[in-house]
């Protein structure tokens, strides 16, 4: 049976509530459960109730923090750090499961296939229910409608974003649910009742004075006492928390010389390490001078594999690898700004749901990317939301590959598109960052007159090739 770990902070609740909270933590049928107690030093006689506790009261078992953490994130903390199950729930020690409420929120984590499931709350003594909404990360970033005590969650997913942050007076579980999101993680709410939340003049709600603001759709809201938005999502709470790991990959076929320059321009304007993969499709010279630079990954072929077949094979590759962010980079890119590559990781580290490209100029039919649906600010940078970005550049966060791969066969085809529609369907949104311009070298026409003989053979094997309608038919955009 999977084991789950409910974890309770508590501070001299002895009396009041810690019972009850207790008592509800038993008599699961199909989950195992162990049952987390962290005393962030209560001077109640907490510990000595919760160690005299029979056996019959539930698999228990009892931390205390070495002092008193006025805050309840540190002892959380704690119980993640303690914790033997593969799944966590953060049981307030002022609130009461419903029977039932582990195995059914447990099987329904499991046939929805998420990360985190939450349900909802009834309220006493006003019997009423709590707020509650299905998942919207949107609507999540104005209200919290999820409450600590009502989601179960895979024990990876706090581990990854380093669990509570201690710093903030108030809104903390707010804070939590929002990183898990931004991190990606699949949320699902259980449309039913799963614990009992009493209504007490000592909640932190009560204790602690939080501003509101009227906002002209939703009414009157807190004001959240961080930034939604631009947090960063990963803290370090239980190990250091490493650099993000770049890979950018690059397809080469014919025209060398743009080769040359896109690779010393983006090694020289990244400001940020990376390690490039590339494919060279039996090329004019490429793959020789490929072998004279520090690759991390080359493969060579003696005729055109095309960008869907390339592709394909690169990111096989790559997904071996311990990659954070994977960027698709076109052979004929001019890098205009410095310091894109720190900016498009710092735009990571507070959203790991960005499908980005710098603002693209010298686009005829339309300028700097598609049409603009949307902006938005992240941390300090403005990005400006679009149905779809080119593939002349495409940053995205590494898991966004883990189910997908491009099926148009052909050569030049519908590529961009079909990665974007995909990448939106699974929750991606795509942006350009306005900040930092980059540009086709030379221009479309431009190229066409300098490489006359490459464009040809380009429209040649778009003729030749195997036809698209199946892919095709698959990209009825997601936004319509």
């Amino acid at each position: 049976m999977p084991l789950i770990s409910v974890i309770t902070s508590t501070y001299n609740r002895r009396k009041e509530f810690l019972p009850q909270c207790i008592r509800s933590v038993k008599g699961f049928r199909g989950v195992s459960v162990e049952h987390i107690i962290v005393d962030d030093c209560s001077t109640d006689g907490t510990e000595e109730y919760v160690k005299g506790l029979p056996k019959s009261a539930g698999n228990i078992k009892y931390f205390r923090t070495k002092e008193n953490s006025g805050s309840d994130t540190i002892p959380k903390n704690l119980g993640i750090e303690k914790a033997k199950g593969r799944y966590l729930l953060f049981l307030d020690d002022d609130v009461q499961l419903r029977p039932g409420a582990i195995e059914r929120l447990y099987k329904h984590l499991r046939e929805t296939d998420s990360d985190i499931v939450y349900g909802d709350m009834w309220i006493t003594p006003n019997n009423e229910p709590g707020i509650a909404h299905d998942f919207d990360l949107q609507l999540l970033s104005l209200r919290n409608y999820i409450d600590t005590s009502s989601a179960l969650m895979k024990k990876s997913c706090a581990l990854y974003v380093g669990g509570w942050d201690t710093t903030l007076p108030k809104f903390v579980d707010w804070n939590f649910f929002i990183r898990l999101a931004k991190a990606g993680f699949k949320f699902t709410r259980l449309k039913e009742y799963t614990f009992n939340y009493f209504l007490h003049d000592k909640t932190k709600s009560q204790r602690v004075e939080t501003k509101m603001y009227t906002h002209p759709d939703l009414g009157r809201l807190f004001v959240p006492t961080f930034d939604p938005v631009g947090c960063k999502i990963r803290l370090d709470n239980f190990k250091e928390v490493k650099a993000p790991r770049v890979v950018i990959f690059t397809i080469h076929y014919d025209r060398i010389e743009y080769s040359k320059k896109t690779y010393k321009e983006m090694k020289e304007t990244a400001g940020y390490k990376f390690d490039w993969f590339v494919v060279d499709n039996g090329s004019d010279g490429t793959g020789e001078w490929l072998k004279t630079i520090p690759t991390k990954y080359l493969m060579e072929y003696p005729e055109n594999m095309g960008i869907t077949k390339s592709s394909n094979m690169l990111i096989d590759v790559i997904g071996r690898k311990n990659y954070d962010i994977i960027i698709k980079i076109d052979n004929d890119v001019e890098f205009i700004t410095y310091n894109w590559l720190t900016d498009i990781v710092d735009l990571w580290e507070r959203n790991h749901l960005v499908y980005v490209s710098p603002y693209v100029e010298g686009l005829v039919d339309n300028p700097g990317g598609a049409l603009r649906v949307g902006r938005a600010l992240i941390g300090d940078n403005l990005i400006e939301i679009t149905q779809h970005i080119g593939g002349i550049f495409a940053a995205i966060d590494a898991k966004a590959y883990k189910n997908f791969r491009w099926k148009d066969r052909v050569y030049h085809g519908y590529q961009d598109l079909e990665a974007s529609t995909a990448f939106v369907k699974h929750g991606y949104m795509p942006c350009y960052f306005p900040k930092h311009i980059i540009r086709h070298r030379d221009g479309t026409s431009g190229q066409q007159k300098k490489y006359k003989s490459y464009f040809n053979r380009r429209k040649s094997e778009k003729v030749t090739t195997a036809p698209r309608e199946e892919v095709v038919r698959d990209l009825k955009s997601p936004w319509n």
